[in-house]
């Protein structure tokens, strides 16, 4: 169930990010969706490669959102939003893999 709920998550942030305006609904619905892949997908020995992504992915379209305009090219919305979404979706589950991961290492101390 846990890669079904990825390729959902990823459906939906695609096909959101192109029919329908922002709203705190989908984005609840993605984090919700990112919880259950944290839940489901992600083992122990994939803790650290999986942060390690999620963080070069979120901190890479927050750079290239801010930066790409700043260079006089027009990025249009649907990638915007696009990315935003994604971020929601792979953010949220990287919260609890790292609070997972914090709570393990407060644990083993």
């Amino acid at each position: 169930m846990g890669p079904a709920a990825f390729y959902i998550g990823l459906l939906i942030a695609l096909i959101a990010a192109f029919v329908a305006q922002p709203s705190s609904w989908l984005y609840v619905g993605l984090a919700v969706l990112g919880v259950v892949i944290g839940l489901l997908n992600v083992t122990a020995k994939e803790t650290g490669p999986f942060l390690f992504a999620s963080i070069a992915f979120i901190v890479a379209a927050i750079g290239m959102a801010s930066l790409i305009p700043l260079a006089g090219v027009a990025i249009p919305i649907e990638l915007i939003r696009l990315a935003a979404n994604i971020t929601v979706l792979v953010g949220s589950a990287a919260m609890l893999i790292a609070l997972r991961a914090i709570y393990g290492m407060a644990k083993g101390a």
